[in-house]
């Protein structure tokens, strides 16, 4: 009982925040209190654009996620809890196992407070069925997504088998007294409810064209379900699953909406931030600069800590330089894109001097100063040439020919002119799918998590996964590559079982 209270006191705390007109086209005015109901169509829209306020205060769903998959990944060892996956319900050793369920589940609980008063108020409010279909999408695919990565990193959203236990707490109604003990829904269920919502947003929801990449799109929706299938289909060789998933890769990026394409200059993607047309959904923050405390921001600390610490009077030789990489600066230095999505910074105090970072993703420090410039870093949570990775990986794993499945990612390589990409040309099947995982690396590391996932569907030439390289040697033990379900959840509720071997 306790955690689901925090939880909802989270969550009000949190809807009470408001978005400005800047972020969002109505203001979501709304408290998550006992016995407020949504009253109207104004209301209802406010209800909805609030879940976008909620989950951009939550950094646990933003950067530090995606900071601790790099870890989780062995590209890196800026957490070692996250880099050696060993936590317990008795050994929590990150910061996130509470954080990230809590942040989670406040996002879920105003999904549920927007569906239901969707719903309570009636199709006949709204001025036509596709109008009321449409909010209602909206709200579904929050929850969806929400439950998806509850799913990613607390259950076992890997096994091919639908009786497995292990699935997500899945919350449908506003949390309250009366709904705190429940059970979690097997594996099986676990799909089949998130998606039910999946389904629900790509049939009724708004198009990116409609209302631009600072909202969810019928598109994202589609990403979503085929990264689900991706990833739990190239764990067990499952075609079904995994054609499923190619079939909406390739509904995105043969019709892609207007506004959704690949830009020629990496360097401009980055520049351009939250504004560039390769981003499906963004980490927008309003204000730039004087935003440099909240959470889509990927933390200074990161810089401070985690890269090479520069020395003006003993200059760094290129060929050493890391970024904090621990394992892979050898591959990454020699590909095009190294000196883009890399390069010198301030450390977060003037004091520490400068620093070799992921200037793509950290912004510039505040002992940069304001002539840094305006400070727009946002969480890339998906940009259009992963659309390109994931078909070259699904053709590879479906039966196409080494030159078919290669194919998308050269026709992504081709587009970029800065940095020119040449084309690769593996000659066999393993170094297919080395050249695959490594494009995942190379494009969107620390972008959205894709690395770690990645590196445990993909083997090396000796048949163990690449994680097991990442990480030195060190053997993966399938049953931590989740977290387990927080302490003070199962102190709170009776019915909730602990993931296996995380006791």
């Amino acid at each position: 009982m306790k955690n689901i209270i925090y939880i909802s006191l989270i969550t009000l705390a949190l809807g009470t925040s408001s978005c400005s007109n800047d972020f969002l086209d109505r203001d979501p005015s709304f408290l998550l209190l006992e016995g407020n109901t949504i009253s109207d169509v104004q209301g209802a829209e406010g209800a909805v654009n609030g879940i976008y306020d909620i989950f951009r205060i939550g950094r646990e769903e933003s950067a530090g996620h995606y900071v601790g998959k790099a870890s989780q990944s062995g590209f890196v060892n800026w957490n070692q809890g996250d880099f050696d996956f060993e936590y317990t319900q008795t050994n929590i050793t990150t910061f996130s196992i509470e954080a990230r369920w809590s942040t989670i589940y406040a996002t879920i609980n105003a999904s549920n407070f927007a569906i239901n008063g969707i719903i309570d108020l009636g199709v006949d409010e709204f001025e036509s069925e596709e109008a009321y279909n449409s909010l209602l999408a909206e709200a579904r695919c929050w929850r969806a997504w929400a439950h998806m990565n509850i799913f990613w990193n607390y259950g076992h959203w890997w096994s091919d088998d639908d009786t497995n236990p292990y699935g997500v707490l899945y919350r449908e109604q506003l949390a309250d007294i009366s709904n705190l003990q429940q059970a979690r829904l097997n594996v099986g269920e676990s799909y089949q409810k998130i998606f039910e919502d999946l389904d629900f947003a790509i049939t009724h929801m708004n198009s990116l064209e409609d209302k631009g990449n600072r909202f969810l799109s019928k598109e994202f929706a589609k990403v979503i379900k085929a990264k689900a299938l991706l990833r739990r289909g190239g764990m067990n060789d499952n075609i079904d699953q995994l054609n499923e998933s190619l079939t909406l890769v390739n509904d995105v990026l043969n019709s892609p909406p207007a506004g959704f394409a690949m830009q020629a200059d990496l360097a401009q993607v980055y520049q351009d931030s939250w504004d560039s047309q390769e981003n499906l959904f963004v980490g927008y923050l309003e204000n730039d600069g004087a935003t440099s405390e909240l959470p889509f921001d990927y933390e200074v600390n990161i810089s401070t800590n985690f890269s090479d610490e520069l020395d003006p009077d003993n200059p760094t030789p290129a060929d050493e330089l890391t970024a904090g990489l621990n394992f892979g600066a050898n591959l990454f230095r020699e590909d095009p894109r190294w000196p883009i999505v890399t390069g010198e910074s301030g450390a977060e105090r003037e004091s520490d001097g400068r620093v070799y970072t992921w200037t793509k993703v950290t912004r510039l420090s505040r002992a940069d100063g304001e002539e840094a410039g305006d400070f727009k870093y946002n969480t890339y949570f998906f940009r259009f040439p992963e659309l390109y990775i994931m078909r070259s990986e699904l053709l590879a794993r479906t039966g196409a020919s080494i030159a078919e499945a290669i194919a998308p990612i050269n026709t992504m390589r081709s587009i970029r002119t800065n940095p020119i990409l040449p084309s690769l040309n593996p000659t066999n099947q393993q170094e297919l799918m080395d050249a695959i995982f490594l494009e995942y690396f190379f494009e969107i590391f620390l972008e959205n998590g894709s690395e770690f996932y990645a590196s445990l569907r993909f083997d090396t030439a000796n048949g163990s996964p690449w994680i097991e390289t990442t990480k030195g040697g060190k053997s993966l033990i399938v049953n931590s590559i989740c977290f387990p379900i927080p302490p003070s959840e199962m102190l709170a509720n009776r019915l909730m079982i602990q993931n296996v071997d995380l006791e």
